[in-house]
């Protein structure tokens, strides 16, 4: 039994109630969001929450590990799905299946993963992202990494800092250093791991790993730069030449929207083994982990019976939220009217035909305008013997008016 503590019931570990104020600034994210996203072509599915346990495991090698798992009245094994890509790409080889052309896809959504013991993460991610299936090249890559870049300037970072490594382009320097299975397994998973004393240890134990190959394949994880990196890359290691002018053509075309250039981080990869080529973060001042992640993952569609490449990347909303506070252009709006706005309905309704909110307080009630900041309203209107008196809450001034309908907030 669970027992309450004080004034306060307890939640599950990793969860957190938003209140209203945070939950307004949120939902303006997420409008600002899928508005940029919706103007490059993207157009918003939904997936349920709750989907079979082994459907969505197929989307992992191995299955996809954690997860909040249950069973249905008949016995079968349900999961709340712990990752939005793999729903999303069921959709698309599914539902979307005939689809003529390149499919364009958006989603606002939650995923649901038990955090990681010590890791301080939450167990649910309010998310906003785009997949982009159908098309292969280094085009559609570029096309999703501006798109991201400008969601994120309008949401209100000015400089988006985005990485970009490549899947594609590890493997390729394995092969180069003709890793075996088993050195390639442990490598990934200190790659993963974000361990570099284990990848020092077992680049140790790859023994073509000599001369500038091999010190390249032991730096791989700390390479950060750009196109010159690739270039340098490409000489080292010839077997890796065609991932690095697929993305040097990224960058070129990246440029060519207009978006900020992306850093080459070869350190930047992924949790989901169903990512094959271009991984993309994004990061953002004080915010605790990148606020966006993604990549291409051109096998996925393949194991729910749709052969497509994709790419794809997901804004993380809270910690987006974190880094950019109040998003830009959202001020306090709506009038308190101190006595209640039952008694003035005609005028109360008018305004909120308008899109005002109007609230209504009994004139007893000791502080209005603190009570106004509370609730996001930015007028306080109280009621003379000739007129309304309004103040701002965000200065203070103060105005006399004759009646609501010719208010400041028309």
């Amino acid at each position: 039994m669970t027992d309450f503590m004080g004034d306060r019931v307890p939640l599950p570990d990793g969860v957190r109630d938003v209140l209203p104020v945070e939950a307004a600034e949120l939902s303006a994210l997420e409008t600002t969001l899928t508005g940029v996203f919706s103007s490059f072509g993207y157009r918003e599915v939904r997936t349920p929450l709750i989907e079979f346990s082994d459907v969505v495991d197929r989307g992992q090698d191995r299955g996809i590990g954690r997860a909040y798992r249950m069973f249905d009245d008949q016995g079968r094994v349900l999961v709340l799905r712990p990752d939005l890509t793999i729903p999303i790409a069921r959709l698309i080889a599914t539902r979307m299946a005939d689809e003529p052309g390149p499919v364009r896809v958006s989603y606002a959504a939650r995923a649901v993963r038990p955090p990681s013991a010590g890791t301080g993460q939450g167990a649910e991610r309010r998310q906003v992202g785009i997949e982009l299936a159908g098309a292969g090249g280094a085009e559609d890559d570029a096309e999703v990494i501006a798109a991201l870049a400008a969601a994120l300037q309008a949401a209100g970072l000015e400089q988006p800092q985005v990485a970009i490594g490549s899947v594609a382009l590890v493997d390729a320097v394995l092969d180069a250093v003709d890793a075996d299975q088993d050195a390639r397994d442990a490598l990934w998973g200190a790659l993963q791991g974000r361990s570099m004393v284990a990848w020092a240890s077992e680049t140790r134990r790859v023994r073509r790993a000599r001369g500038r190959l091999g010190t390249l394949l032991a730096e791989l994880p700390n390479l950060r730069g750009g196109g010159e990196l690739l270039t340098r890359i490409a000489k080292i290691a010839p077997a890796a030449a065609d991932e690095c002018a697929r993305l040097l053509h990224t960058l070129d075309l990246v440029a060519a929207y207009g978006a900020p250039a992306p850093m080459i981080d070869l350190g930047v990869v992924r949790d989901w083994n169903y990512y094959s080529g271009v991984v993309i973060e994004a990061y953002a001042p004080g915010a605790s982990a990148p606020v966006a992640v993604g990549g291409r993952y051109d096998a996925l569609g393949a194991r729910f019976g749709r052969p497509r490449p994709a790419v794809g990347v997901a804004v993380t909303l809270d910690l987006l939220h974190h880094a950019v506070g109040v998003p830009e252009g959202r001020e306090p709006r709506g009038v308190l009217v101190v006595g209640g706005s039952d008694t003035r309905v005609t005028a109360a309704a008018m305004l909120r035909a308008t899109g005002i909110p109007v609230v209504g307080v009994l004139a007893a009630y000791a502080g209005p305008e603190e009570f106004a900041r509370t609730q996001g309203l930015r007028y306080v209107a109280r009621p003379m013997k000739s007129g309304w008196k309004v103040v701002d809450v965000t200065d203070g001034v103060a105005t006399r008016i004759a009646s609501l309908e010719e208010g400041p907030w028309i």
